[in-house]
């Protein structure tokens, strides 16, 4: 296989890692309910994707089996960390992809608690620094390529003929886990907690935007909540968002749209991350919602451009259709993040130097210091723990004029 087709599984590969290695202290797996009827009355069915996968020759399906991760802390102090990996939306990302070991999101529940222990940014327990590191963690693998957002089974041709279903059921998944937290809010702990944080990873970020209403119909008396969205800037085609976010999209993420929500899905694609950034930043004044990227983000520049160029599976990796898209999608990511702090007066972003994708669980959360040398975890700390926020530095920080890389942009991760 050429070497180029392989970029995207090495990004995703690596940037769903953890730096360093530790013992796995006290996360829990917890696999997830069978069918069940959630408080809304809903019918839900938790379960991964089913992608297919070549073994010997023969088309097999993945692990279905969902599960998610528990780790003991404080429980009037709640920590959600959606995690991110990939996108599929039509034959070419979601069946041929994975037959031809090009992999475009992960299928499957693989993480452990001796992986998930590892972690640094915000589930480091070391450090004092870490506003969370108090927290009762939960951590939500993603493996239904819908950006946790889905909650229909869509089939799709295979190469040799026939159909292969893919189970986009992200949304399902996370109200599985919601359910358990309310439960064991309400039957073990008595109350529920003061304050939650929300942290969303690449395509996590878009899950905790579109499933903050569901968490706070299950949490009505909690003001105190803050969001922080890590590489996930929203910026799409228009052909993506016909495809799997319109009303008959393959994931069918309208199928359970909230209506706090709705309108943030009437203008398209451009307009998808600010709409609902703004609508619930005025649905919940009390709440805090903090954005951040690197100015450059490979895998973020990645998927734009693959989204922009469906038909054309050869240009997905092209250095020339690759550079083309990021110096748009860097444009068009500026704008929508000073664009959403113009109109929504409880949201700041961060934009950094460099094309890394994703922080909130690297050590380099604490080194980051770009943004006009605000460092990063400052930044966040005081979006959780300030009181007030004029002379904090959660602010709208920005590495302009110094955002390309030190050593330049580095086409063969673009």
């Amino acid at each position: 296989m050429d070497v180029s087709r392989l970029t995207l599984c090495s990004l995703l590969v690596a940037a769903a890692l953890a730096p360093h290695a530790a013992s796995a202290d006290d996360w829990q797996r917890i696999d997830a309910a069978a069918p069940f009827v959630d408080a809304d009355g809903v019918f839900r069915t938790p379960a991964c994707s089913g992608s297919p996968r070549l073994e010997e020759g023969e088309v097999v399906a993945t692990d279905t089996d969902y599960a998610f991760f528990v780790r003991d802390g404080d429980p009037e102090r709640l920590l959600l960390f959606f995690d991110g990996g990939g996108a599929c939306w039509d034959a070419g990302t979601c069946i041929d992809a994975a037959l031809d070991g090009n992999v475009l999101y992960f299928p499957e529940v693989d993480e452990t608690p001796d992986e998930l222990a590892g972690f640094g940014g915000v589930f480091d327990l070391d450090r004092t620094d870490n506003p969370l590191r108090d927290h009762l963690q939960v951590y939500l693998p993603y493996c239904t390529g819908d950006l946790h957002l889905g909650a229909r089974d869509t089939s799709y041709p295979l190469p040799d003929g026939g159909d292969w279903t893919i189970y986009h059921r992200g949304h399902d998944n996370v109200i599985a886990v919601l359910e358990y937290l309310a439960d064991y809010y309400a039957n073990e702990v008595g109350e529920p907690p003061e304050e939650i944080v929300l942290v969303g990873a690449s395509a996590g970020g878009y899950g905790v935007l579109y499933n903050y209403p569901a968490l706070a119909r299950r949490f009505p008396g909690v003001e105190r909540i803050r969001v922080l969205v890590d590489s996930s800037n929203g910026v799409i085609s228009e052909d993506l968002f016909e495809r799997a976010l319109e009303a008959d999209g393959v994931w069918g993420a309208q199928e359970n749209l909230d209506p706090e929500i709705a309108s943030a899905f009437d203008d398209g694609a451009g307009q998808l991350v600010p709409g609902l950034f703004n609508t619930l930043g005025w649905q919940y004044p009390d709440a805090r919602f903090g954005q951040y990227t690197r100015a450059y983000d490979a895998v973020q520049v990645l998927f734009f451009n693959v989204s922009s160029n469906l038909g054309n599976p050869e240009r997905w990796f092209d250095p020339v259709y690759l550079l083309l898209s990021g110096l748009e999608w860097t444009t068009r990511a500026r704008a929508s993040m000073w664009g959403t702090a113009f109109t929504t007066w409880n949201y700041r972003f961060y934009l950094a130097q460099g094309q890394t994708h994703m922080v909130s669980f690297y050590d380099d959360f604490f080194n980051e210091d770009s943004a006009g040398g605000i460092e990063l975890s400052d930044w966040f700390g005081d979006m959780i723990e300030r009181r007030w926020t004029f002379g904090s530095d959660w602010r709208n920080a920005s590495c302009v004029p110094a955002c390309l890389p030190p050593e330049g942009l580095d086409l063969s991760t673009l």
